[in-house]
């Protein structure tokens, strides 16, 4: 039996280095979402979008709700680019729109431009968040995937945390500089992840798919031949034979298999997973943040910098996640418990929000701020990897791009409405909102409790079978190489092994 190398340890460097690549889409996901929240803060925007009064509601709510609506066309555009293009491809073609969002937005002289810009870098970023996960988890072997799936979720804090500092930075520009150079700074990142995306592997799966067994292989033994034939030739065999069991099925149709009775609870689960990204409460805290801690009597300067701040809890606990537990606790034990210890804070902060309100005690309002570090660290430590990790494997590959695709399109449309809300929420029942994020982290964990199965340290074939699905076992292909080894030979077919592999980019 081969010894089991989970996490970081697994992993070769290039396959390390090549995660690291996809993950800046993460990064790029932080960044542009992070940004918005000094954005808003600062009084230069307020007076150049909102007028003389310095506040208007509805145009700061159309900003952030046009990034999400963007998001809902990328991410369903994704949904069909990431089978038809491949994964790698989607990445390039949603780093370009990248780009043009952060000209628009960094050179905006009205709103209207300036929702346009946020709704194309949320489009691109609609593009790159679901499809990462899937690209990294087809690269990965069962033991590893946690880890290499974290990496995004590693390079989405930490794209978070310099948005904040880009952001508190700006404060000391003049003018509009102190926006318009932070909002600038979006395009970068999808430069460089552009220009690495000509060095990427395509995903074997998405190989084999198309009959490339020889490419396929040759890009899971540059990734994992160093852990032996042995491991690469099981994971290929299952994959292929898969693949070949489930082939005959028309794309067309996939996405009404979605809510066939045989998919529809993975279905339901995805969209799930992902919805509470946003109805955990920390996308919410995230955009609102300096709201939040104007409502606790802190003021100018020391809300961006509380701001920036705020981020290293964030990574702190993606840190923990990725390199000590990513992989060496169960994903029910990760998610169902930070359900129920996120509403547990939440509930602590909300009642501190109800009794130190307007910074009438400075210990309270301390105590408040020191809450949201805190749930920034839990949501992070326990659903920043995890969840994107869940999502990726528990669709089979026909369905894997359309099924990520889709739940990441419902959560759009749940952040468009929330976004839209909160702006509104926070100035008309202030605290008791956070009400709506308790009764949701409670719901969920009870869900995953009674419904999500255990995945960890299967492959990506085997978790089909914790669904009903027919597969092909490793014992199965043992039997057919028996009765026909010549048939079955894959290092001949492909003329791939450990010592023999050319990198398969094109």
């Amino acid at each position: 039996m081969v010894k089991r190398i989970a996490g970081h340890r697994g992993n070769s460097t290039r396959s390390v280095l090549v995660g690291l690549a996809i993950s800046l889409a993460g990064f790029l996901y932080g960044i542009d979402t992070g940004i918005i929240a000094s954005t808003i803060a600062h009084d230069s925007f307020k007076r150049y979008m909102y007028g003389p009064s310095m506040d208007n509601a509805s145009i700061q709510a159309g900003i952030v709700s046009g990034y999400y609506a963007g998001y809902a066309v990328g991410s369903a555009a994704a949904a069909y680019t990431m089978d038809r293009i491949s994964r790698r491809w989607t990445l390039l073609f949603a780093c370009c729109i990248s780009i043009i969002g952060a000209i628009l937005q960094a050179a905006a002289v009205n709103p209207a431009m300036m929702i346009v810009g946020r709704a194309l870098s949320g489009s691109s970023t609609g593009m790159v968040y679901p499809t990462a996960p899937v690209y990294l988890a087809e690269l990965s072997l069962a033991e590893n995937r946690g880890f290499l799936v974290g990496l995004k979720g590693l390079m989405n804090t930490i794209g978070f945390l310099v948005a904040g500092f880009i952001g508190y930075a700006g404060a000391f520009a003049y003018g509009d500089l102190q926006w318009r150079i932070p909002l600038a700074t979006q395009g970068p990142p999808a430069v460089l992840l552009a220009i690495l995306t000509a060095f990427l592997p395509y995903s074997p799966r998405w190989l084999a798919q198309r009959e490339r067994y020889g490419d396929a292989k040759k890009v899971m033994y540059s990734l994992h031949g160093h852990r032996g034939d042995d491991v690469v030739e099981a994971e290929f065999a299952e994959m292929c034979d898969q693949i070949r069991l489930e082939a005959g099925s028309s794309k067309r149709e996939n996405f009404k298999k979605l809510f066939t009775r045989q998919y529809i609870r993975r279905t339901l689960l995805a969209c799930l997973i992902v919805n509470m990204q946003k109805l955990s409460g920390s996308n919410v805290i995230q955009n609102y943040q300096s709201i939040l801690y104007t409502s606790l009597g802190y003021e100018g300067n020391t809300v961006l910098l509380i701001g920036a701040l705020y981020g290293f809890s964030a990574v702190i606990g993606q840190i923990i996640n990725v390199f000590f537990t990513a992989d060496h606790w169960t994903r029910r034990k990760t998610v169902i418990g930070g359900s129920y210890t996120l509403a547990v804070l939440l509930a602590v902060l909300t009642a501190l929000s109800y009794f130190y309100a307007d910074g009438v005690n400075p210990a309270g309002s301390r105590a408040a701020v020191a809450l949201i570090f805190l749930f920034a660290f839990a949501y992070s430590f326990y659903f920043n990897s995890v969840g994107w990790v869940l999502v990726a494997e528990i669709f089979p590959l026909a369905l894997r791009g359309v099924g990520v695709g889709f739940s990441v399109f419902t959560q759009s449309i749940t952040a468009i409405w929330l976004s839209y809300a909160a702006s509104i929420a926070f100035d008309v029942i202030s605290w008791r909102f956070y009400f709506v994020f308790i009764a949701a982290n409670l719901f969920a964990g009870t869900v995953y409790l009674l419904y999500l199965p255990e995945t960890r340290f299967l492959t990506l074939e085997e978790v089909a079978a914790k669904f009903g699905d027919e597969v092909v076992t490793r014992e199965d292909i043992k039997v057919k190489r028996m009765e026909s080894p010549g048939g079955l030979n894959r290092k001949e077919m492909t003329g791939a092994t450990s010592e023999n592999v050319e990198t398969a980019t094109r």
